[in-house]
């Protein structure tokens, strides 16, 4: 079978590979995209689970140490007043220290999301693998 090497066929067939190719990475971003998205969307929900978890926790917590207080200064209200004045103190030191915050969960998140951490993860079961594929040689 002789197969016909004309310029114009070569040509052709060129410009349907990088046609398929392009088609390719169409479909290759498009998947990036969509997994990306999906890894944001369970990130979020998540977050907002353990969020209510954790704050209806502190809630009970807090309801409980208002009345252990109350107790121990045989006023409910002054042991409340005192859980109030140490949410306070809370809402003072989260207000201060917001900058750390916003760059430790921004850090947290971009390291979660960002590309060179599947590239590295991909890398390292390569080595793995080529370790692996080396020892039955």
């Amino acid at each position: 079978m002789m197969r016909d090497y004309s310029l114009s066929s070569l040509i052709s067939e060129i410009k349907a590979d990088v046609r398929k190719l392009i088609n390719i990475k169409i479909e290759l971003l498009k998947l990036e995209v969509f997994e990306k998205s999906s890894i944001i969307g369970s990130f979020l929900i998540y977050g907002l689970i353990i969020t209510n978890l954790v704050f209806f926790a502190l809630l009970f917590a807090f309801v409980a140490l208002g009345f252990l207080i109350g107790d121990w200064v045989n006023s409910l209200a002054g042991g409340f007043g005192i859980v109030t004045l140490i949410y306070l103190i809370i809402i003072f030191i989260f207000i201060v220290c917001r900058k750390s915050i916003f760059t430790g969960l921004q850090n947290a998140l971009l390291k979660e999301l960002h590309p060179s951490n599947d590239f590295e993860q991909s890398e390292k079961k390569i080595e793995n693998e080529q370790i692996v594929n080396d020892d039955y040689l």
